[in-house]
């Protein structure tokens, strides 16, 4: 059956009148006859009785229409979403983040996102890197934004850098290096700290990087705790039980008892990604990763005169 005869079919069922149908349907009435005929012929049953007075629906046909009405409703909505999808509109989308995103980049983001497109709805979740490619992978989110680099390659990933920012050390306010109110320090001036790391579970890959970072500035760090979300450890920091390193977004949060110092070059930055399957082409998601990249490149930016004016 052609989703044509459905619509001839729900056309004359509601009239109950042929030359009233052909009518709303823009066709000649000949035509319409002979359309429903062939559609009772694929069928099987009759769908309709008429003779010359009169046009009425069979107990087979009134089923019939029931289901007609179904299967043109699910085109039509089919048909719309198709088109909003096309538009980059009205679609869900759903994105997760890591969570050093949520204190500067992200909210930009969604803010110039939701400006130029109002009507789409984004589904977010925080979670780590390693979490979320697992959830890309699966089709359970759309689109990652992601710190770092990934635990393995997946050829079937996208991934597209949208921003980098330099790494800082939370120190204790009361600290000997927080007295001298340095612009930067290079990374071996912690060599003989104490240091704090988030959990393990929630930082897999940062973890591991920031040990590897220390080794390739001549010292092996000290780790005396891995545990807690970034926040837990900057309260640690705070009462003094050692050092930590994250990425500078967090400098901006006012935690009292730490003072946050940018890390010198040659330490290099952390990056942030936007990640997706390569075979999901929703143009929802390219506009989101535009939007990312264009935020992004102004952090970047800022970032590199800042390090220039130092």
């Amino acid at each position: 059956m052609e989703l044509r005869h459905a619509r001839y079919f729900v056309a004359v069922a509601e009239e109950l009148n042929f030359r009233r149908a052909a009518e709303r349907l823009h066709l000649a009435q000949p035509s319409l006859s002979t359309q429903i005929r062939v559609l009772e012929e694929d069928v099987g049953v009759q769908l309709l009785e008429r003779d010359s007075h009169k046009v009425e629906l069979t107990p087979a046909g009134r089923s019939f229409l029931e289901g007609c009405r179904r299967l043109l409703q699910d085109a039509d909505n089919y048909t719309r979403t198709a088109r909003r999808i096309a538009r980059g509109e009205s679609v869900p989308v759903s994105i997760g983040f890591v969570p050093s995103l949520a204190h500067g980049l992200l909210p930009s983001v969604l803010r110039l996102f939701r400006q130029r497109f109002p009507d789409v709805q984004l589904l977010l979740s925080e979670m780590d890197s390693t979490a979320q490619v697992e959830q890309i992978a699966s089709n359970r989110i759309d689109l990652g934004l992601i710190g770092l680099g990934l635990p393995k390659d997946i050829p079937e990933l996208e991934i597209v850098v949208v921003a980098e920012e330099r790494l800082v050390a939370a120190i204790p306010q009361d600290h000997p290096l927080a007295d001298k109110l340095r612009k930067s320090i290079p990374l071996k001036t912690l060599a003989d700290e104490r240091f704090l790391l988030g959990s393990r579970v929630n930082a897999p890959v940062f973890n591991p990087w920031i040990i590897v970072l220390c080794q390739q500035a001549g010292f092996q760090p000290h780790v005396v705790q891995e545990s807690g979300q970034p926040m837990t450890v900057l309260n640690y920091v705070a009462a003094g039980l050692g050092v930590t390193i994250l990425p500078e977004q967090f400098s901006r949060l006012v935690t009292a008892g730490v003072c946050f110092i940018p890390l010198a070059r040659p330490t290099p930055g952390y990056r942030y990604c936007a990640a997706r399957m390569r075979n999901n082409r929703n143009p929802v998601l390219a506009h989101f990763i535009g939007i990312a990249c264009e935020v992004g490149k102004g952090v970047s930016l800022h970032r590199s005169k800042i390090s220039k004016d130092l």
